[in-house]
């Protein structure tokens, strides 16, 4: 519905690579501002998986669970919540 609306929980985030997603995780964990990594792994590097998803070269999305992060988009994040982490992802 080109009219409609949608509810995202989440941004996601794509850092340059994976340094630069762990230094800005590292910086934004523990403050409160709902950062997290969606994609630990490619469904393929999941051992409880074995069986149920078939292994091999995952390229893409192994790329993906390595660079990307998760930022809430609530209303809890007010404006200057969100320029700090804002801050913190661009210094990463």
């Amino acid at each position: 519905d080109p009219g409609g609306e949608g509810v995202w929980p989440f941004f996601m985030v794509l850092m340059p690579d994976r340094d630069r997603r762990d230094r800005a995780l590292g910086a934004l964990w523990r403050s409160g501002l709902g950062v997290s990594k969606l994609f630990v792994r490619a469904l393929p590097d999941y051992p409880y998986l074995a069986g149920a998803v078939e292994g091999g070269p995952c390229p893409a999305a192994r790329d993906l669970a390595d660079r990307m992060l998760t930022v809430t988009n609530t209303h809890w994040l007010d404006d200057a919540a969100f320029a700090r982490l804002a801050g913190e992802i661009c210094h990463a």
